[in-house]
Parts: C-alpha cells; structure tokens; sequence
C-alpha cells in the first residue's frame, strides 16, 4: 500500500460570501463580585453593533457598580484550498 501526499496552499478569509453566518456582537460584564468572581452576565448575539452596545446601559441600571463589559464579536472566516506548492 502507498499514500501522496500533496502540499497544499490554503487560505484564511473572512466569509463573506452570501450564505456565511452573519458577524455578530454581543457584551458581557467583566465586574467582580464581592467574592472576587467575574459577574459573566452576557447580552445576546446581535448583527447591529449599535444595538449590542444598549446591553451594558441596562445591566449597569441593575448594578451600578458594573462598569466593565467586554464586546465580543463573532466573525465567520473560511479556509480555501489554494494551488499545490
């Protein structure tokens, strides 16, 4: 039995073609409790980033000593298989 094995170029993009997933934001709060544990609340995933930023004004009206938050954005990328090297 023998196996070949081709080198490969690949290449990482952002997916941007029509049916990629949509680039998402959302925040989590990075305060720390009282017993030193990070709060980790999270707003949900949104595609408007001006919209994922109203998220910690309403969990700081809550906890208004929560005045650290995170955004996290979510981006799909793809891997496309170049010529052989």
């Amino acid at each position: 039995m023998s196996r070949v094995f081709a080198l490969v170029d690949w290449t990482l993009r952002p997916d941007r073609d029509a049916d990629a997933p949509p680039t998402t934001h959302r925040f989590r709060c990075l305060a720390l409790r009282d017993d030193d544990t990070e709060c980790g609340a999270e707003s949900g995933p949104v595609t408007d980033p001006g919209e994922a930023q109203t998220w910690p004004f309403e969990h700081l009206r809550g906890h208004p000593e929560h005045t650290s938050y995170a955004e996290i954005v979510e981006r799909p990328w793809v891997m496309w298989r170049g010529s052989r090297a």
